[in-house]
């Protein structure tokens, strides 16, 4: 695949499958300087008018190779000039964090990279964040999974889509088109010689072992993996939707529970890889930074054969216990309230009414406007009024069990679940206002609208929802 509008082709279908990218969207390109980086930002420049999104980059100086970093970043400022793309950059020394955290270099400098999109991200009102993963990066981590022994949802490779809105729109481009469509181009691009040190396992995998396998067994050795992959990935999303459809039906019987519970009997009655699935999420649903590893998984198993009282502890403070035959999710370190009808607050609310959140010290205001000339400002939000017309409306704080529609395709995200990813510390989850309509959150003010209620193209009116200063 060689030629250039090919590989445009080809972002473009990769774009439209996986439904990365709606109009409207900003996105964030995460730009090393690298070729897979140059090449994505110059193809997503020149899709930018015809799909209708906007663009920005963000380019992270990890402070290791020195002058070389420098002129990386220099490289990235001068390029993003040129093609008139704001640009946003920032020094860490990686290495300093990677010994404060106990981590690898590689790791601490992932966890920079995010943190860095996530500020900016929170400060620009980004939609995605664009990272330039191409067909060998898949083919590589595959490799790698394989080699630690995972399961298939390891297999699966890189995601094209991440629940937290990073895509990689490049991911079905191999390294060999990337460079040729980068020299066809007559685009300059840096080259990090860390990349050719095979120091790390990735580097080793990628200098060496896909070589070996590409000169000696498979020329197509990258395709090939990349083909398991997309199987894997195949049967994993129908597992995991057969599996969340079990949890919903054993876990919690009862309205309001604080704790995920789980029905041993009937959990004990499936197959035991959905089992697993099963626990997995429940365990997620309880805390959800936690990610299971198979021994866990196998003693929570291997719990359910034991009587009342039973326990297993398990990463992160989460405790599972047999209580008279449910499995009981419990978080150690989570401070329970004990709730009582003065706890937050409740009112209804209107357009062109202000209501006060006096433990936020800000008001909330709500104002039609014409959705096809509305523009958001700063510190609002808005949802498609036309859907909600004549609904009573109300200011609330959240309460345990409140969900959001937060996919385009219907499914919801427990408001819990949505702060936690914002960071949002315990103290202040409960005074975050929620805007609804009976029992349906429509948005959480100040942060994002319910995919149900978003503003479209057929909108007429727009119910603005203005989150004042605080006094």
């Amino acid at each position: 695949m060689n030629n250039v509008n090919s590989i445009v082709q080809t972002v473009m279908t990769t774009v439209f499958e996986h439904n990365m990218i709606k109009k409207g969207d900003r996105i964030l390109a995460a730009v090393s300087g690298g070729a897979d980086s140059v090449c994505m930002l110059h193809i997503l420049n020149r899709l930018k008018d015809s799909l209708g999104f906007s663009i920005y980059c963000a380019h992270l100086n990890h402070g290791l190779r020195g002058e070389a970093a420098d002129k990386d970043e220099k490289f990235v400022i001068e390029l993003c000039g040129r093609l008139n793309i704001p640009v946003f950059t920032k020094t860490v020394d990686v290495e300093a964090l990677a010994d404060a955290k106990k981590l690898s270099t590689e790791e601490a400098g992932r966890m920079a990279r995010y943190e860095f999109f996530g500020e900016l991200s929170k400060k620009f009102r980004i939609d995605k964040i664009a990272t330039a993963h191409n067909k060998n990066d898949n083919a590589e981590t595959v490799l790698m999974r394989i080699m630690r022994g995972t399961g298939i949802d390891g297999l699966k490779g890189i995601s094209y889509v991440r629940e937290d809105g990073v895509i990689r729109p490049i991911l079905d481009v191999s390294r060999a088109d990337i460079e040729s469509y980068c020299s066809k181009n007559n685009f300059d691009f840096c080259v990090d010689a860390t990349n050719f040190e095979n120091d790390y396992t990735r580097n080793k995998i990628r200098n060496q072992l896909i070589p070996y396998l590409e000169e000696n067994l498979n020329p197509n050795s990258v395709d090939s993996l990349c083909r398991l992959a997309e199987n894997a990935r195949e049967d994993a999303e129908f597992l995991e939707g057969y599996a969340r459809r079990l949890y919903s039906r054993l876990s919690n019987p009862l309205p309001g529970a604080e704790n995920v519970t789980l029905h041993i009997e009937s959990l004990s009655m499936v197959d035991k890889a959905i089992i697993a699935r099963v626990i997995r999420i429940a365990a997620e649903e309880e805390k959800p930074e936690l990610r299971l590893e198979k021994k866990h998984i196998d003693g929570v198993i291997a719990l359910m054969t034991k009587n009342t009282g039973a326990s297993i502890d398990l990463p992160e403070g989460l405790t599972v216990s047999v209580q008279y035959g449910w499995l009981l999710f419990k978080d150690k370190n989570a401070v329970k309230k004990v709730k009582d009808e003065k706890d937050g607050f409740f009112t209804e609310i209107s357009p062109l009414k202000t209501v006060f959140v006096e433990s936020l010290g800000r008001g909330v205001t709500l104002k039609i406007e014409d959705a096809k000339t509305y523009r958001c400002q700063e510190n609002e939000i808005a949802i498609s009024y036309d859907l909600i017309e004549g609904e009573m409306l109300f200011l609330r704080s959240r309460r345990s069990g409140d969900r959001i529609v937060w996919f385009s395709d219907g499914r919801t995200k427990k408001i819990k679940n949505i702060l936690i990813d914002y960071k949002i510390p315990k103290s202040d989850r409960e005074r975050i206002p929620l805007l609804c309509t009976g029992s349906e959150v429509l948005a959480i003010v100040g942060s994002r609208v319910s995919e149900k209620y978003k503003i479209t193209n057929e909108t007429e009116r727009a119910l603005v929802i203005q989150y004042g200063d605080k006094e």
